[in-house]
């Protein structure tokens, strides 16, 4: 099956723009989710997504057809969120501001981050779950974090992310069970 995508980027390599918009109209908006979910601040997931792009132009001449245009640019994407997350916790001492706070038991992860719509008494109950748990993310390594975003918060593939990182579906099962196992952990303790 031949990627969609390929002939944007072919366009990119020949000097024309026209290829780049295609992929930003593609795949901008999952980008930008892909990102919010690693920096949780819109203006930071916008640059990162910006700058996503900026390098798929480029760096579009050294692309080699081995692996879908997408996965190339979430690999792009990951890799950016991961320096971005390291620069931040170099700044701040490697202890992340969003702390854990309290002991709550009998919620899950993904009812917490799926269902953000709240009855107005418990919003602030709600606000300060939503919290813990992004901030339980936050806190993951990013060989761990990078498969959990990309399959169980944003819904992709466990092959298409076994090739982002280049590495084996089995790895990532394993990376995503290792990361539900620290998030069940630090939740429990918080």
């Amino acid at each position: 099956m031949e990627d969609p995508d390929l002939q944007s980027l072919q366009l990119i390599q020949q000097g024309d723009e026209q290829g780049l918009v295609d992929l930003m109209n593609s795949h901008r908006d999952a980008i930008f989710r892909f990102t919010f979910r690693f920096v949780y601040n819109e203006e930071d997931a916008a640059e990162l997504t910006e700058a996503t792009f900026l390098k798929v132009y480029q760096n579009a001449a050294r692309f080699r057809p081995r692996a879908k245009v997408r996965t190339w640019i979430f690999t792009i994407a990951g890799n950016l969120c991961r320096d971005f997350l390291r620069k931040q916790r170099k700044r701040k001492g490697d202890i992340s501001l969003q702390t854990p706070l309290g002991n709550e038991p009998g919620f899950t992860l993904l009812d917490q981050l799926s269902d953000r719509a709240t009855i107005p008494d418990q919003e602030a109950a709600s606000q300060e779950k939503l919290q813990r748990i992004e901030s339980a993310i936050d806190l993951l390594p990013h060989k761990l974090k990078l498969p959990f975003v990309y399959c169980i918060l944003e819904g992709h593939s466990y092959d298409e992310c076994a090739e982002i990182i280049r590495s084996t579906r089995k790895t990532v099962e394993t990376r995503i069970y290792r990361a539900r196992k620290t998030l069940q952990r630090e939740l429990q303790n918080s």
